[in-house]
């Protein structure tokens, strides 16, 4: 009788398998599992101002994703899809489910549609396309569109490195390499005091070894009621041989209050090198100190009229072992002026300060799936 069980559960468990990584039909439609594990063994620090906090020494996830997308055929040609992402902590074992990108649509002809919580057509820019670190404590976001986050409207105001709940987003077709992306997000959040929305769009164009991008984002009574917060980037790529070069310039522009404002400029230039079955990698990025009449900074950005600039230099190597699986290092810092608090990517350094360089140098293996 126990065997028989076994057997029983062993089916069942089987039938849901081939559910999931067969075809839905004998046509086009389909769920597909896919994601990627990254993880590194690091060493981090923080010097300058206060003085040095003790090197920490850490396993740190980053990032890793367990995602399905799937795509039913509808005819004419029409067809549904849907995408479900949940961010899997490799190092601890946490996790929650569907709390990364999220969708639901429909795409054809004219396009595509859908809803659902998702990364901001502006991040798209440069995370993917230009930096060459992508997550983790050596990207550019550490400085970039000013601190990453999953959030409704007016919670975490200061960042425009943003997954947003919420979210209504169309894409154009592909129109010779030339593709557009307008998103808006719901204004659920509304107060008798203030209304906040946010509207998100891109603008890309991809030709043989050439990229192209520009980015605009508008965030309304995030601060406050009667302010507007924009954000404006702009990206370019192209290879030459085994080399790639790759820049992105961007202005962010708050008002804390309706009578004050303040306005931070920053760029990266990066560069990856291919050879062989590795990858060369190099990032060098510069936020500019503010402007405007703001009486205290927002984020990692310095008060106006103060030492808010900083710095960051990351170089690393990867060596992929098959189609999927890479072993990589890397070293960055950040170097932040008095009044600056840019703080590592993903995987921050806990109660750092103003003035403070944070910088750590990883070892780690990504495998994708």
């Amino acid at each position: 009788m126990q065997g028989l069980k076994r057997a029983a559960i062993l089916a069942t468990c089987a039938s849901g398998m081939a559910m999931v990584l067969l075809p839905a039909r004998a046509d086009s439609d389909t769920v597909t599992i896919y994601g990627f594990l990254k993880v590194d063994a690091e060493n981090v620090w923080a010097s300058g101002a206060n003085g040095g906090q003790g090197r920490i020494a850490r396993i740190s996830n980053n990032l890793s994703v367990l995602g399905f997308k799937g795509v039913e055929d509808l005819g004419g040609g029409l067809q549904a899809f849907f995408q479900i992402e949940s961010n899997v902590g490799v190092d601890t074992g946490a996790g929650s489910f569907a709390d990364r990108n999220d969708n639901v649509g429909l795409r054809g002809s004219l396009g595509e549609i859908f809803a659902g919580q998702y990364e901001t057509p502006y991040r798209f820019v440069s995370v993917y396309a230009i930096d060459p670190f992508t997550a983790g404590i050596f990207a550019s976001n550490s400085i970039m569109g000013n601190g990453f986050t999953t959030a409704a409207n007016a919670q975490s105001p200061a960042s425009f490195d943003r997954r947003q709940k919420n979210l209504v987003q169309y894409a154009t077709p592909n129109l010779g390499g030339l593709v557009g992306k307008i998103a808006y997000a719901a204004r659920e959040e509304r107060t008798a005091t203030s209304d906040p929305s946010l509207v998100s769009a891109l603008l890309t164009y991809e030709n043989g070894p050439l990229y192209l991008a520009y980015g605009h984002e508008e965030h309304k009574d995030y601060f406050a009621g009667g302010t507007v917060d924009t954000g404006n980037k702009f990206g370019a790529a192209y290879s030459l041989g085994n080399t790639r070069l790759r820049f992105v310039w961007e202005r962010l522009r708050y008002e804390p209050t309706t009578s004050t404002s303040l306005r931070r400029d920053a760029w990266q230039l990066a560069l990856t090198h291919n050879v062989g079955n590795g990858q060369w990698r190099a990032s060098y990025v510069r936020a500019g100190r503010s402007s405007g009449n703001a009486t205290a900074g927002i984020g990692g950005i310095g008060k106006p009229g103060s030492a808010s600039g900083a710095q960051q230099v990351s170089l690393g190597y990867g060596y992929n072992l098959s189609k999927r699986t890479e072993v990589w290092g890397a070293v960055t810092k950040i170097f932040n002026e008095q009044n600056a608090s840019y703080n590592l990517s993903a995987n921050p350094i806990p109660g750092l300060s103003a003035g403070q360089s944070p910088a750590g140098v990883g070892l780690g293996i990504t495998h994708k799936f």
